[in-house]
């Protein structure tokens, strides 16, 4: 699968089956993650990546009670450092690089922004310094989900300036 079909076949999903990642593909994700742009490659963030049946059903309450999360594989945790300008971007990037490729080896993923940020960093001994930007539930697919509708060419694109409502 080159790029374009897995950004046109990535779906959110929210029913997983429950099975490990084999240690090599999760590693792999990271490394797509690790090999993500960064503003002047500052690389200014950091994941908690979390495998533990236990820890992960752990996050359910914390992350506003999605339960579809016990059931993930893995859970990553974007880490950003609030003095670094562009640090939720970069973080942010690094994710969407795990998300597609992840599509690409039959993995599904859904973005999780809903959590409860004080108890969570608590729950994963994040530095007071840190900020948690953004979450990510990866595992293996128990749904294929259709294509959700999406706004028309000309609403998001404007060519030579801007032409809004």
């Amino acid at each position: 699968m080159d790029v374009r079909q897995a950004i046109r076949a990535r779906r959110s999903i929210r029913k997983f089956i429950r099975k490990d990642i084999p240690t090599d593909d999760l590693e792999e994700l990271l490394e797509m993650a690790r090999l993500a742009p960064s503003g002047a490659n500052r690389q200014p963030w950091e994941m908690v990546v979390v495998t533990d049946r236990k820890r992960i059903t752990e996050l359910v309450p914390l992350c506003k009670n999605q339960k579809f999360i016990e059931d993930c594989s893995a859970f990553l945790v974007g880490i950003d450092d609030p003095q670094q300008k562009w640090a939720k971007v970069d973080v942010t990037i690094a994710l969407d690089h795990v998300s597609l490729a992840a599509t690409d080896m039959g993995l599904g993923t859904c973005w999780i922004g809903a959590f409860d940020q004080e108890r969570l960093a608590e729950f994963l001994n994040v530095p007071k310094t840190k900020v948690i930007t953004v979450c990510m539930a990866i595992g293996y697919p128990a749904e294929n989900p259709e294509p959700r509708s999406r706004k028309e060419h000309d609403d998001l694109f404007f060519y030579q300036k801007y032409r809004g409502a």
